[in-house]
């Protein structure tokens, strides 16, 4: 009779928990500045705001203030970096990150809850969210999909897609299977519940974490499979089905997290505890960027009630991989290639050329200053923060890199020392300071995967495994307060305090030193 009840109290309080919403951001700055310029007088001024008093308050996910600095140098001139910082609601920032002290689900649970998980005699939210999200990953195994050759098991139709297109990239076989399950809802005339803010919280929470680990799963699955057909090419859609399921299920045995069976599909193998590290760390800090195009596109297709769930994430998927987002990781793999061809001197013109007309993938940031003449200049700290594991990982000889690989990561090496380190001046302006530009997110990203031996066309779905998190919490804000533009600043309250730990800007520096050297990505001595 005691354990109904403890079971009964534990499933009241999982309903309770998935149910609640984050506190609405009270912060009103367009409000306040036209009931003050009243106040004043100013009427002008008052009408004037009056035409964006429909704007918001403000974002209570994410904040990335300049937090602090640090001095490198560049070619014997000193360049004072002003470091971005990361914060979920003010609860989680980088540093906790890189320290190792937070998990992927406990980052997940502070922006979808907005507040810490807590663990009682009854409910240990954490580990039951990841539960969760296990459970949904877990379930592509046996989960059937109707498609053109009928009824058969999801596995089944991704290995059909890929036997046909083996070379697409992992958001085409998600897009694919996800205009499957779509077209389902029209054979059978049936209209899907998609968004609508009538929904009850809770049961609609769990749907967009079914459908986005069921995307995850299916883009996971494709890039294994492209592994598998790249050492058989022989194999039936059967076999690949099966060999796939079969690496997932091992892993399921092993009581691994549905990230860690992810690690392991993205890389064609079992993942070992170094590499796991590697991207667990990247994928945490990808999980939410308030100003970025994909999550102001989630936010956009929440409010608009999108007709199916599936059309949030694809939709928001879609601009992830436009040229100016992380599209670029893709880009600067097409520039390696065009530089692998010629020679060292042809290869550093054609840099600067891109440096000066501004093409460079993966360097220089639209929503940062991150690109400038003068002695200070903005830094997403970010590069550096996925870089120092891996850094660490060759010099203890845990990992070890091709020819190939390292003759790819000295010419990036060297587009960083030609970019930010030499910097560039036009021949009219030699007067003038050079121009430098900072690395962004994703040039961190593809050393990382290219390293670690990663695909060439799988090197956004990492990004895209965690950043759907990040716009689910996107998704639940409009719940309360329809923001639409995630840029709209975020509340004073969730911005990170100035403190004195120097871990993340020591990471900056460490890193910059590395890459100024010869030979970055071999073990130091």
């Amino acid at each position: 009779m005691a354990t109904s009840q403890t079971q009964t109290s534990q499933i009241a309080l999982i309903r309770k928990m998935l149910s609640e919403l984050p506190a609405a951001s009270d912060y009103a700055p367009v409000a306040e500045a036209i009931g003050r310029s009243t106040e004043l007088g100013e009427m002008e001024i008052a009408n004037s705001l009056s035409g964006l008093v429909s704007m918001p308050q403000s974002t209570m996910v994410f904040a990335n203030p300049v937090s602090h600095t640090a001095k490198v140098d560049c070619n014997g001139t000193n360049i004072e970096l002003k470091i971005r910082s990361f914060s979920i609601r003010g609860l989680v920032g980088e540093s906790e990150i890189v320290a190792g002290n937070i998990t992927p689900s406990h980052l997940i649970f502070v922006g979808l809850f907005g507040r810490l998980p807590q663990r009682t005699s009854l409910i240990d939210e954490e580990s039951l969210f990841q539960s969760l999200i296990d459970k949904k990953f877990y379930q592509i195994i046996h989960a059937k999909q109707n498609g053109i050759s009928g009824i058969k098991p999801i596995s089944l139709h991704v290995a059909e897609f890929m036997k046909v297109f083996s070379q697409v990239g992992p958001e085409i076989a998600i897009q694919h299977i996800t205009t499957l399950h779509k077209a389902a809802y029209s054979e059978k005339w049936r209209q899907p519940r998609g968004f609508d803010d009538r929904r009850h919280n809770g049961y609609f929470l769990i749907r967009k974490i079914h459908v986005h680990m069921m995307n995850v799963a299916v883009g996971a699955m494709s890039t294994y499979m492209r592994y598998l057909l790249k050492d058989s090419p022989s194999l039936t859609k059967q076999d690949l089905a099966d060999e796939t399921c079969n690496f997932i299920e091992q892993h399921k045995g092993e009581g691994k997290t549905a990230f860690e069976t992810c690690y392991s599909l993205l890389l064609g193998r079992k993942a070992n505890d170094v590499e796991t590290k590697i991207l667990e760390r990247m994928g945490i800090i990808q999980t939410h960027h308030g100003s970025a195009a994909s999550n102001m596109v989630a936010r956009y297709m929440s409010t608009l009630h999108a007709v199916t769930v599936s059309d949030f994430f694809s939709a928001a998927q879609m601009i992830l991989d436009g040229k100016r987002h992380f599209g670029a990781i893709h880009d600067m793999t097409a520039f390696i290639k065009e530089l692998e061809k010629i020679p060292v001197t042809d290869q550093v013109r054609i840099i600067k050329e891109k440096v000066m007309t501004g093409g460079l993938p993966t360097f220089g940031h639209p929503e940062i200053s991150a690109a400038g003449r003068g002695n200070q200049i903005q830094q997403d700290p970010r590069a550096a923060i996925y870089l120092s594991p891996f850094f660490e990982a060759i010099d203890q000889k845990d990992l070890r890199l091709s020819g190939r690989q390292l003759e790819r990561l000295k010419i990036v090496q060297r587009i960083y020392q030609i970019a930010f380190i030499e910097g560039i001046k036009k021949p009219d302006q030699e007067g003038l300071p050079p121009l430098r530009l900072t690395p962004n997110t994703d040039f961190g990203a593809w050393c990382v995967q290219e390293g670690l031996g990663i695909d060439d066309p799988d090197r956004t779905l990492l990004t895209y495994i965690f950043r759907g998190f990040g716009w689910i919490m996107d998704a639940r804000e409009q719940l309360q307060q329809k923001i639409i533009r995630p840029v709209v600043a975020p509340h004073p309250n969730i911005i990170p305090k100035a403190d004195n730990n120097s871990t993340v800007p020591d990471q900056v520096v460490n890193v910059h030193k590395r890459l100024a050297e010869n030979d970055a990505f071999s073990p130091s001595e």
